[in-house]
């Protein structure tokens, strides 16, 4: 009989330990990183190049580890779950030279390495923009003008290049004082500060049409800008309509001189560049007898970024695309490599779509050639001299 309460005793320590250690694991278990934060730690940070522009798909990992990412259009990565202790960061990226970096993975904090990429001596000459042309061609120099004034309100090229809509509806949404209206049918009509009847449209600088419009009729990737006259004190004389019709105010539409392209097709990933470059499908400049060169096509040189250009702020960008036997840019293949602002890599796309290249050449016998091309944006005044060589 004495044995049976000292058994219970027994048993009852015995249980409470169990429960500890159950409470215990449940703890650890539901609360993310007590353990994990004291054997593991983490790395993030921003690839470069070697003048400070942000470098996307850029291969980052840890070397003997299997983890392992890419860097994104903002040039940023990020390692979790590395082993603390002494480790190599590497970064690879075609194009640039491999860098290795000793790191110390720390528990308890992120560490964060910014590597600087150079690139391999096969990019093509540096194509430099040192001023902003005023216009694509003549038609454009008054609004240009007008722009400069800030009488009206203005939609530019650069601003429709950051939409994410191709309907000319969504350019004047956010512009102030300016109403929309779906009529029967879905067509729809847009009036200025509470007028009653439609402004009076001008289409590169003619009237287009007075009274009810459709605004779907007008193809937003093919407008170079908007400028919108609400009240008769700020209209130009040269909206000034013999029939008086611009009453209701006056939307001038300027159209661009070349429509860009539309990119359907998938586009190559970097590894399957990587492939095609050591299948000896795809050659580099260094292995070629004459490299792949620009000879004219698509929009010409990139404009300036109007904003950039204001501020005086210089840039520069890397465009990375295989350049084909006949001489064209191959769908899906342009990318840019690095760029020192998003605006740029905008300004260089535009200006790269349908470009015309003679080809590269090995053996006497046109190949494909996989080109760095970089573009060097330095905005001068416009009294200033040109530059020695210019």
């Amino acid at each position: 009989m004495r044995d049976g309460p000292r058994a219970q005793t027994n048993e009852s320590v015995t249980g409470v330990r169990i429960l500890r250690g159950v409470r215990l694991i449940l703890l650890v278990a539901f609360v993310p990183g007590i353990v994990p934060a004291q054997t593991v730690g983490s790395v993030r940070g921003v690839v470069h190049d070697s003048v400070d522009g942000v470098v996307s798909d850029a291969q980052v990992g840890i070397k003997g580890s299997a983890v392992r990412t890419t860097s994104d259009q903002a040039g940023a990565f990020r390692l979790v779950g590395l082993p603390l202790g002494g480790a190599v960061l590497e970064v690879r990226r075609l194009g640039y030279r491999p860098v290795s970096t000793p790191v110390m993975i720390a528990a308890g904090s992120e560490l964060q390495v910014n590597p600087a990429l150079a690139p391999v001596p096969e990019q093509l000459a540096p194509v430099q923009i040192r001023s902003r042309a005023e216009a694509y061609d003549s038609r454009l120099a008054g609004f240009n003008e007008r722009k400069s004034k800030h009488v009206g309100y203005f939609v530019t090229r650069e601003r429709l290049d950051r939409m994410n809509s191709a309907r000319f509806v969504d350019a004047l949404r956010e512009m102030p004082g300016v109403s929309m209206r779906t009529l029967r049918g879905g067509v729809i009509t847009v009036s200025l500060r509470g007028a009653r009847c439609a402004p009076l449209f001008f289409m590169d600088g003619f009237p287009a049409i007075s009274g009810t419009m459709d605004l779907d009729m007008i193809d937003l990737s093919g407008v170079e800008g908007i400028e919108v006259y609400s009240g008769m004190s700020s209209i130009p004389a040269e909206f000034m309509a013999v029939s008086g019709s611009e009453n209701c105010g006056v939307i001038a539409v300027w159209s661009r001189p070349f429509r860009p392209k539309s990119r359907t097709q998938e586009s190559v990933s970097p590894a399957e560049l990587e492939h095609l470059v050591a299948e000896h499908a795809v050659f580099t400049a260094d292995q070629v007898n004459e490299p792949a060169a620009w000879i004219g096509g698509g929009s010409g040189l990139p404009v300036y970024p109007d904003s950039l250009w204001t501020a005086r702020i210089p840039g520069r960008v890397v465009a990375e695309f295989i350049v084909g036997q006949n001489g064209s840019i191959e769908t899906g293949t342009l990318t840019i490599a690095s760029a020192t602002h998003p605006y740029f890599a905008s300004a260089v796309r535009s200006a790269l779509d349908g470009a015309v290249f003679r080809p590269a050449v090995l053996n006497g016998n046109p190949v494909r050639q996989f080109v760095q091309l970089p573009f060097v944006f330095s905005a001068q005044a416009r009294d200033a001299p040109p530059p020695p060589g210019s």
